[in-house]
C-alpha cells in the first residue's frame, strides 16, 4: 500500500574558518519544512563562547500525523560544527486508519569530531487509538586512533512523549501502540572524509563491522486502562541522553544532584521530639522525588561507553511529569542554553506556548481491579505495525491454542532431573539476589505503592506484575538467546537424567563464548540503569561462581564464562556477565529447554520481590506466601499462554530472520519501572543495595 505522506529531509552543518556553524546542505520534502534562524552575532568580543550552535526548526504542514505518514530526517554535523534541531510545536499523532500503515518518524544523525548535536524536538502527543513508530539512530565519529578527549563528538538528545488528551479519546494513555527506539553508536572510521562508505541502518548490530553500539533504548506501549493505571497521574515521560565533552559540565551537574543522596536538613523534618510528632515525616526531600507539590519524578544514571581505547561514561536522565510545563521547566532549569552554546533556550519557547496542562493533582492508581491478571501492557508490544492492517490489530499471542509445559513434551526438560531445577531456583544460592529489591523499595518510599484504596497485597501485586511484564519484554529475549546457544551447542553430549558430563573445555568452545559475549554486551547496552546494571552483574558473577562448584559436570564451561567476565580490556567486546545471560547459559548447559528456563527466571524475580516486601515489613511472611502463589499462577499463564508459541517460532541468535523473542526486539512496556530503577540511589535510607 502506498504511503499517504512520505518526506525525506536532509541538513548538513559545517564550520567556517571563524568557527561559525553554517548549513552546507538544506533539503526538505513535503510534509516537512526546515527553517534556519539568522546567524548569531559575534560583535561582543567578551563572549567566552563566540561559536554558538546553528538552530534549525523542523516544521510540519497540516494539523498532525496520520496513518501512512513516513517522515525521515537525516542530520550531518561535521567536524567542530554545532547544531540545535527543534520543532515549532508538538507532533500530534491521530487515530489509526484501517488499511494504512503505522505512522513512522525516523531520525538518522552523524556527528563528526568536535561536533555537537542538540536534538530536542517538542514532545510527541499520542492521541487515542493512534499507531506510531519512532526510530532514532545516532552515529558518532570514533575511529581507532588515539586522540584528544576534547575532540570527541557530543550529543544531547531529548526524547519525550505525552499520553494524549485528557478530556477526549477516552482520556490519557489511550493510544493503540507506540514504539520508540533510540540507538547510539561509535563509528570505527571517519564519517565524512570517506562519504562513499555508506553506513547501513543495521550497522550497529552485532553483525556490523563499522559501528560499535554503546546505548540502546526501546519502549513499546500498548494503550488502555492498564497503561493508564501504570502511569498513575503522569502525563508525559521523557529521556535525556548526554555524551561528550561539550555537555560534560551539564551532565556532571545532573549526576551530582539526581543520582545519589543529598544533604538533608533535620530541622525541616522536625526530628526533635515534641515539635510536631503527628507530622508525616518524609526524608526523601528534593526535586523530582514524586512530591505532590511538584508533580515530577526524576532519576539519573550513567551508562558505559568506550571510544578510541578509552572508557567513558554517558549520562541518561529519565523524567515523568504531570504536565508538559513541569517537564519543560525542569529541562530549562538544568539544561537551558547549554552554558551559552545556544542562542536561545528551546524549553522556554515550549513554556511560552503553554501547550501543557498545569494540573498537578495527587498521584495514585486509577480505576481497575489490581488483582486481575491482564496482558494488555504487552498484548501488542511485539507487533511492528509496519504492514497495512485488516480490521483491528490482532494480538501475536494465542492464549486458547497454547499448551502447558507438561503437555508440550519437551525432551530436553524431561531429561533433566527435577532436583536440579529445584537447586537452580533455591533462594539459598549465594548469587546476591537477597540484596536486590527490583524497584520495590524506591516505589514504596516515593509513594507509588498506593494502599489507600486497596490492601498492601493488592498494591504489591500490581507493581510486581508490572515488573514481570517489563522483564519479559526487556530481559527474557537475552535469557532465551543465551539458553538456546548453549543448549543447541552441547545437545550431542551424553545426557541422562542423572549424569551429563563435559569433561574438558575444547578450543572450539571459544566460538560459543564469543557469541555469548555478544549477547551479554547487547544486554549491557540495553540496560541503561546503572543500578540495574550493578545488580545484574553482581548476581550474574555470583551465579557463575556458585554453579561452577555445584555442578561439576559442566564446571569447565562455567569456569570459562567466569574468567570471561573478569577480563578488563579497553574494548567493547568485553562482557560483564549479567544475571539473565549467566542463568540462561547454565540452564542451556544443563539441557533445560527455553520455556522452563523462562519460567524459573520469572519465578525467582517474583519471589525475590516478595521477599523484599517481607523484609521491608510491608506484609508478613504468611501473606507473602499467598502473594507468591498468586504471582506463580500469573507467571504460568504468562509463559504457557502468552509466550509458549513464541519459543518455537524464535530463530537462532545469529539468524538472518530474527524472531519475536530475538534480542533486537527487546523493549520496555512499563516506563515508570525504568525511572524507579535509577531513583533507588537517591533514597535517604536504603535497606537494599539496589
Amino acid at each position: 500500500m502506498e504511503e499517504h505522506k512520505q518526506g525525506v529531509s536532509n541538513i548538513t552543518v559545517e564550520t567556517r574558518r571563524d568557527g561559525t556553524s553554517v548549513a552546507s546542505e538544506l533539503f526538505a520534502k513535503y510534509p516537512c519544512r526546515l527553517h534556519l534562524t539568522s546567524l548569531p552575532s559575534h560583535d561582543d568580543e567578551t563572549d567566552p563562547s563566540p561559536s554558538k550552535a546553528l538552530t534549525c526548526y523542523v516544521l510540519g504542514y497540516g494539523g498532525g500525523l496520520i496513518s501512512g505518514d513516513v517522515i525521515e530526517l537525516n542530520i550531518a554535523v561535521k567536524k567542530n560544527a554545532k547544531l540545535l534541531v527543534t520543532s515549532q510545536s508538538t507532533s500530534k499523532a491521530f487515530k489509526k486508519v484501517l488499511g494504512r500503515n503505522a505512522t513512522v518518524l525516523r531520525t538518522n544523525a552523524k556527528i563528526g569530531k568536535g561536533g555537537l548535536l542538540f536534538l530536542v524536538p517538542q514532545p510527541l502527543q499520542c492521541f487515542g487509538d493512534s499507531v506510531l513508530t519512532q526510530e532514532t539512530q545516532i552515529i558518532m565519529e570514533g575511529g581507532l586512533e588515539a586522540g584528544n578527549e576534547e575532540d570527541d563528538p557530543s550529543l544531547l538528545l531529548v526524547d519525550w512523549y505525552t499520553g494524549g488528551r485528557e478530556n477526549l479519546d477516552g482520556g490519557l494513555w489511550q493510544l493503540d501502540t507506540f514504539h520508540t527506539r533510540t540507538t547510539v553508536s561509535y563509528s570505527r572510521h571517519s564519517l565524512f572524509e570517506q562519504e562513499e562508505e555508506h553506513v547501513e541502518e543495521d550497522s550497529n548490530t552485532i553483525s556490523g563491522s563499522t559501528c560499535q553500539q554503546v546505548f540502546r533504548d526501546a519502549t513499546r506501549l500498548s494503550g488502555g486502562k492498564d497503561l493508564r493505571r501504570h502511569m498513575r497521574n503522569y502525563k508525559i515521560v521523557g529521556m535525556v541522553v548526554l555524551m561528550g565533552p561539550k555537555v560534560k559540565e551539564v551532565a556532571s551537574a545532573l549526576m551530582k544532584q539526581y543520582s545519589s543522596r543529598r544533604t538533608y536538613d533535620e530541622d525541616e523534618h522536625d526530628l526533635s521530639f515534641g515539635k510536631n510528632p503527628s507530622k508525616n515525616m518524609d526524608y526523601n526531600k528534593g526535586e523530582g522525588l514524586n512530591r505532590d507539590d511538584q508533580g515530577l519524578l526524576v532519576s539519573c544514571g550513567t551508562f558505559q561507553t568506550c571510544k578510541e581505547s578509552r572508557y567513558q561514561e554517558g549520562v541518561v536522565v529519565r523524567i515523568a511529569a504531570v504536565s508538559l510545563e513541569i517537564a519543560a521547566t525542569f529541562l530549562s532549569k538544568h539544561i537551558g542554553t547549554l552554558n551559552g552554546q545556544l542562542d536561545d533556550d528551546p524549553f522556554l519557547e515550549i513554556l511560552a506556548s503553554k501547550q501543557g496542562a498545569s494540573d498537578t493533582t495527587k498521584k495514585g492508581h486509577t480505576e481497575g481491579t489490581p488483582k486481575m491478571i491482564s496482558f494488555d501492557l504487552l498484548s501488542k508490544s511485539y507487533s511492528m505495525n509496519s504492514a497495512p492492517e485488516e480490521g483491528t490489530c490482532s494480538s501475536p499471542f494465542n492464549v486458547n491454542g497454547s499448551q502447558s509445559l507438561t503437555n508440550r513434551g519437551s525432551t530436553a526438560a524431561n531429561n533433566v532431573n527435577p532436583l536440579t531445577l529445584y537447586q537452580l531456583i533455591d533462594s539459598c544460592v549465594p548469587s546476591g539476589g537477597f540484596a536486590h529489591s527490583n524497584t520495590l523499595e524506591a516505589a514504596h518510599q516515593l509513594h507509588l505503592l498506593d494502599s489507600s484504596k486497596a490492601s498492601w497485597t493488592d498494591s504489591l501485586y500490581s507493581h510486581i506484575w508490572d515488573v514481570l511484564l517489563n522483564t519479559t519484554t526487556s530481559t527474557v529475549p537475552f535469557l532465551i538467546a543465551s539458553c538456546h546457544l548453549f543448549r543447541t551447542r552441547y545437545h550431542c553430549i551424553t545426557n541422562t537424567a542423572t549424569d551429563r558430563t563435559i569433561d574438558t573445555f575444547l578450543p572450539q568452545d571459544n566460538v560459543v563464548i564469543e557469541q555469548w559475549e555478544k549477547i551479554d554486551n547487547l544486554l549491557r547496552n540495553a540496560t541503561t540503569s546503572h543500578v540495574a546494571n550493578r545488580s545484574s552483574t553482581s548476581q550474574g558473577f555470583g551465579m557463575l561462581r556458585a554453579f561452577s562448584v555445584a555442578f561439576p559436570h559442566i564446571s569447565p564451561v562455567v569456569k570459562a564464562l567466569k574468567r570471561t567476565t573478569l577480563k578488563v580490556h579497553s574494548s567493547l567486546s568485553d562482557c560483564t556477565g549479567h544475571n539473565a545471560t549467566c542463568f540462561g547459559a547454565v540452564c542451556g548447559l544443563l539441557g533445560i529447554d527455553e520455556e522452563t528456563c523462562c519460567s524459573m527466571f520469572l519465578y525467582t524475580t517474583a519471589r525475590d520481590m516478595v521477599n523484599a516486601a517481607v523484609r521491608m515489613n510491608l506484609i508478613g511472611p504468611i501473606e507473602g506466601g499467598r502473594l507468591t502463589h498468586d504471582l506463580c499462577l500469573a507467571v504460568e499463564k504468562l509463559v504457557t499462554g502468552q509466550l509458549a508459541n513464541r519459543f518455537e517460532e524464535n530463530h537462532a541468535f545469529d539468524s538472518a530472520k530474527p524472531g519475536v523473542l530475538d534480542v533486537e526486539f527487546a523493549h520496555q512496556v512499563c516506563p515508570l519501572i525504568e525511572i524507579l530503577s535509577n531513583a533507588h540511589d537517591r533514597l535517604y535510607t536504603r535497606l537494599f543495595n539496589s
